[in-house]
């Protein structure tokens, strides 16, 4: 196995949000996302648009199908359709950073801009 493939049921969880490109008002969710692949990530490429999409907060997990079950159980109440979550207090980011980090994982991120997580820099290099 290579370093650059996950085990078997690692995976990704991760939280994004809309933000608005100059400005502006946008809808106050989000969306609380697994995959296997961060380049599956959403994202809006089309300049056209005034909303983009982020999703800045990004956790590498053992057992990606229980935590997000247990994620999407314990927010079933904010539930707007599918994996769109309602943020109306805008603090759903910081409950999943909360809940992960009572289980043992901290966020991923790219830090030092390279295009690489920071948590593979000294795989990859």
């Amino acid at each position: 196995m290579s370093e650059f493939q996950l085990k078997e049921g690692q995976g990704y969880i991760y939280v994004g949000e809309y933000f608005h490109k100059f400005g502006g008002v946008v809808p106050a969710e989000k969306k609380i996302g697994k995959t296997d692949n961060l380049l599956n990530i959403p994202q809006i490429d089309d300049y056209a648009f005034s909303l983009d999409f982020t999703a800045a907060d990004i956790y590498l997990v053992d057992n990606v199908e229980m935590i997000y079950t247990a994620i999407t159980v314990l927010l079933s109440q904010d539930n707007i359709k599918e994996d769109w979550f309602a943020d109306s207090d805008n603090d759903l980011k910081d409950r999943i950073a909360n809940f992960m980090k009572a289980l043992g994982y901290s966020e991923i991120a790219d830090v030092d801009g390279d295009g690489i997580p920071d948590h593979l820099d000294d795989v990859i290099g």
